[in-house]
């Protein structure tokens, strides 16, 4: 709530106390810090000075004060107009306010005919925002009334759409417990390195890390962008060089521009000897690393100069502790090797890194509803965890689509609140408007490491059994995980924790494979080996899986003797007709749900499969409870209620995105077959 300076409460506003309820409204974002009575252009007119608020700031962009002018007559004359141009002019105003934008009272609603911009003399143009004297008196409560005419009037700033690294305090959001442990860390003269996705947040921690040391005066910050050509581009010992003349200038120094090697090692070694002996800290941040490393595909050159860098800064750490570097990029890789080309890596053990994920969901639900709160949107508790789930608590993402929502709503009075059924309504709209985005995400973990995405491309388009058998070899899968963009159910099966980015992926390959849906569908041509191939694997590994059982003592499936019938599993065909597909559906059944019923009644156990095998291998379950659907729909003419909603959920979901007749009943045997085998894989690695 703004305020009233006293020379006005006191002085002016005693001589016109018909004035108060008019301005009372302005309050709600405006402190009123000058009126006078002023008689210009023959006419009287009354002029205010309005300082704005931090959010109207924030909101508008109106960071200076902003003239408001009050004309008594019941008629509007052009020669007020006039006067209120001829104030900018005038003390105390000129040089002091906002200079292409006033705010204007009449008693005549003629005065809203004037909105927008209004030429005044040929060389200069101001926005004018009228209001109607009556409006305000009505709407003087209204805590909203002025910044709805502000919003009809001005272009009003989207707080949420804002996709560059954020420098200032009041749009950062949550990560304080990882700031407090980098402080901590360049107070003890330790290294860190800070990886993740991009636009995850990592530089814009940097930068708060930075203002931080500032604050504190712990010593400097020098920051440097690898993806920039200006350093990329250079050689080792130029890069280094620029680095020296950058601490040389913060210290007030002078050094020699000689930046061969010989000298550029011993410029380094002086610099930081000389903010050592000043009890200064020298924080060099290098973000986007990949870029200046053995990884990079740009500048080949960083390849075999990477070593030589690092050496020399390492060697001159080792001597000054003041001395302190942080690491940001996609993943710590370049920290992780410990030899390139048979030589030693000097960054291996000396960095000790972590991965910045999204935002919890509570810091998120802070940031929607503070940025939320300022534009005048309340977001709802369930449509923000609708958003958070969509996008797993990325930054960017999360305000971008915040930043749509709101621009669905630029023709409204605020505030207005949004629901979970608001945003259901429109989430596809809003992926299809961050596609781009979702391609940025992913693009450096394509781009640098190829092997990592080739295994997010096969859970998004529901290969689950060969992302299994492949995690085998933790290097693949290590970082998709650290990243928070591929995570395990409670039941140990992997799943793409953000669903649009792995919506994103399938499509991409989709779109590569030539093909029309989002799950990558056999070809024709191969199905008959594929089908064999999974039928073998199911076999042989729910044998080892039976293996399992008996020797840790757990619920049997089948009894001693395996599944029966196992033959006519191992004969199973590719289908793509009703018929076919209900007698893969039989069998299925025959030799594994009514196989684990007959052995729960051999033990006295008519419920077996649901009170011993649903909760002892719950992620097995769900494949046979499918299974067991799906025969009872072919089975029975008429279902109960509970199993034909369950059926119909289960085909919906094994068939969208299929038009083709014939290709549902393939691509439904195609999902149980991976599943079952995913399945067994999980059980197994239970043991």
């Amino acid at each position: 709530m703004g305020m009233i300076v006293s020379d006005v409460k006191n002085i002016y506003l005693v001589e016109h106390a018909d004035q108060t309820d008019m301005l009372k409204a302005f309050l709600n974002g405006f402190d009123i810090t000058y009126a006078e009575k002023k008689r210009l252009n023959n006419t009287n007119i009354y002029a205010f000075l309005l300082k704005p608020e931090t959010y109207i700031t924030e909101a508008f962009g109106i960071d200076r004060e902003i003239i408001l002018a009050y004309s008594e007559y019941d008629t509007l004359q052009p020669r007020s107009l006039q006067a209120v141009d001829m104030l900018f002019d005038v003390f105390p105003f000129k040089n002091r306010v906002d200079s292409l934008n006033c705010f204007f009272i009449s008693k005549d609603r003629a005065v809203l005919q004037n909105a927008g911009v209004t030429s005044f003399a040929d060389d200069r143009s101001r926005s004018i925002v009228p209001f109607v004297y009556d409006d305000l008196i009505v709407n003087g409560n209204d805590s909203w009334y002025i910044r709805n005419v502000l919003r009809a009037n001005f272009y009003d700033v989207d707080l949420f759409g804002y996709t560059l690294p954020l420098r200032d305090e009041a749009s950062f959001f949550g990560r304080q417990q990882v700031v407090s442990r980098y402080i901590d860390a360049i107070k003890r003269g330790e290294n860190r390195g800070v990886f993740g996705i991009r636009k995850a947040g990592k530089t814009s921690l940097l930068f708060k890390i930075d203002r931080i040391v500032r604050e504190q005066k712990l010593g400097f910050v020098l920051f440097y962008d690898c993806k920039s050509p200006s350093y990329r581009s250079l050689h080792w010992n130029e890069l280094l060089g620029e680095i020296c003349n950058n601490i040389a200038k913060r210290l007030h120094i002078y050094i020699k521009k000689e930046y061969d090697i010989k000298n550029i090692i011993k410029s380094f070694r002086y610099v930081v000897h000389e903010a050592a002996k000043r009890n200064l800290k020298v924080v060099i941040m290098f973000d986007e690393i990949e870029y200046i490393s053995f990884k990079s595909r740009m500048n080949t050159h960083w390849h075999s100069e990477f070593v030589d860098f690092w050496q020399t800064i390492w060697s001159v750490q080792s001597i000054h502790r003041n001395l302190v570097f942080i690491l940001a990029g996609v993943n710590p890789t370049v920290t992780e090797i410990d030899t390139i080309d048979g030589i030693q890596n000097p960054l291996f053990s000396i960095v000790q890194s972590e991965y910045l994920q999204g935002l919890s969901e509570e810091d998120s639900r802070v940031m929607i509803r503070t940025l939320g709160r300022r534009m005048g949107i309340k977001f709802e508790h369930d449509a923000i965890s609708v958003l958070y789930k969509q996008y797993n608590g990325h930054p960017m993402l999360l305000r971008l689509a915040c930043s749509y929502i709101n621009r669905q709503y630029d023709n409204q009075n605020r505030p207005i609140t949004i629901s979970k059924e608001a945003v259901l309504k429109i989430q596809e709209e809003i992926d299809v408007e961050l596609a781009y985005y979702f391609k940025h995400v992913v693009s450096e973990i394509q781009q640098f490491y190829p092997e990592e995405y080739e295994m997010l491309e096969l859970l998004a388009s529901g290969q689950t059994s060969d992302f299994m058998e492949l995690s085998v070899l933790a290097e693949y899968t290590k970082h998709l995980y650290s990243y928070g963009l591929i995570a395990k159910n409670e039941f140990g099966m992997p799943y793409v924790k953000m669903p649009v980015a792995g919506r994103y992926v399938a499509l991409e390959l989709a779109k590569r494979e030539k093909r029309g849906s989002l799950y990558k569908t056999i070809d024709k041509d191969k199905r008959q080996n594929w089908v064999q191939q999974r039928v073998r694997s199911i076999i042989r590994d729910l044998r080892q899986l039976e293996t399992a059982i008996h020797g840790a003592g757990k619920n049997k499936l089948f009894g001693e003797n395996s599944f029966p019938e196992a033959e006519k599993f191992a004969a199973v065909q590719p289908v793509s007709t009703e018929a076919q597909f209900e007698n893969f559906i039989n069998t299925c059944n025959k030799c594994f749900v009514e196989a684990i019923d007959n052995y729960g009644k051999s033990i006295g156990k008519d419920r077996y499969f649901w009170t011993d095998i649903k909760p002892t291998y719950s992620t097995l379950f769900d494949v046979l409870h499918r299974i067991r659907v799906y025969r009872h729909s072919s089975d029975h003419l008429k279902l109960k209620p509970d199993v034909a909603q369950k059926y119909k959920e289960y085909w919906e979901e094994d068939t969208q995105g299929i038009t083709e007749e014939s290709e549902k009943y393939f691509v439904t045997q195609q999902k149980l077959l991976e599943s079952f085998l995913t399945a067994i894989q999980v059980e197994m690695a239970a043991f």
